[in-house]
């Protein structure tokens, strides 16, 4: 198993299990695309605006994490993101998940930042116990509010 960055190459594949965990993720309910999820990927990858770290077996990508870069004005730090944490159903008990959590580790001290950020929902049960076994605290300091400006 290999754990990496994706870069431009490994677009087509990431595309199609991207756009997979967009689907099983939200109600999307057939109005997206894999185009679209290749033009947000493509897009993201040539601005350098995310990283996405893939995990690979016998060339068959079978998860991955996207980090979006944050930034703290009391550290004067950066931070990350872990946006999405996905792997294949098929792939699932095979500790993939925890891997690609041990690359986002490294990933953030690679970069030099204060830490990483992620929210699950509070019905997904194993991914926190995921969170927790791998050192993640839960934060009780702070509430998370959200304003959409979609109609």
């Amino acid at each position: 198993m290999q754990i990496r960055e994706a870069k431009l190459q490994d677009l087509d594949s990431l595309s199609t299990l991207f756009h997979t965990y967009r689907h099983l993720s939200v109600s999307l309910n057939g109005v997206s695309t894999v185009q679209e999820s290749k033009n947000w990927l493509e897009e993201r990858l040539k601005n350098n605006e995310a990283a996405f770290l893939i995990a690979i077996k016998n060339s068959d990508m079978l998860g991955f994490a996207t980090l979006y870069q944050g930034f703290s004005s009391i550290s004067l730090k950066k931070y990350w993101v872990l946006n999405d944490l996905y792997v294949l159903d098929s792939a699932r008990g095979l500790g993939i998940g925890s891997k690609l959590l041990g690359a986002v580790d490294s990933y953030v001290i690679s970069t030099n930042a204060k830490g990483v950020e992620l929210e699950t929902s509070i019905d997904n049960v194993s991914a926190q116990n995921l969170y927790e076994r791998l050192g993640y605290v839960e934060n009780s300091q702070y509430k998370n509010y959200f304003k959409s400006n979609e109609l």
